[in-house]
């Protein structure tokens, strides 16, 4: 009984364990709840409460440029991020938290170029194209003018998360 036990626990924990964010990888996190990006300057990055899985990880990118941040993503990881993206479209900003495994880094906001509302934090833009599977990871909407703050794109635990992981271009 104690051996069948064990068994049921371990198998139970690889399953568990293999879920979401790889401890040290890249991945990027929706939050759980329903805030517009512009109600992130007011929350801690500790307090943002974050989806259970990530929606993207380093195994979703093609490649990483460093110098840009621009990536390529992999069909699967396009096809997901496309399903973040409600109709009506939204102009407030759909929040999300760069982290190396489970450690918060750094909050943005997918943006929608519709949008008549600016926003002062990092922002990826929404493509419409189907066929453009490359997104870039951006300071300001409606442009670089707009953002307030330092740039934590480069984060070195990023980078090295990157890099460990063979997507730095």
């Amino acid at each position: 009984m104690k051996r069948a036990s064990f068994l049921l626990l371990l198998i139970m924990g690889l399953a568990l364990g293999g879920c979401g964010a790889k401890p040290g990888g890249f991945a990027l996190f929706l939050l759980a709840d329903d805030r517009p990006a512009t109600a992130l300057a007011s929350v801690s990055l500790a307090d943002l409460p974050l989806h259970d899985e990530p929606l993207l990880t380093d195994e979703d990118l093609a490649w990483y440029d460093e110098a840009t941040h621009e990536m390529e993503l992999t069909p699967d990881g396009y096809a997901r991020l496309q399903q973040v993206f409600p109709t009506p479209v939204r102009v407030d900003g759909i929040p999300f938290v760069v982290c190396v495994g489970r450690e918060r880094i750094y909050a943005g906001a997918f943006w929608t170029p519709v949008s008549s509302l600016s926003y002062d934090g990092v922002v990826i833009m929404r493509t419409f194209a189907q066929d453009q599977t490359t997104i870039q990871i951006s300071l300001g909407y409606p442009g670089t003018s707009f953002f307030t703050g330092q740039d934590p794109r480069s984060d070195t635990r990023v980078m090295q998360a990157l890099a460990s992981a063979g997507k730095l271009k």
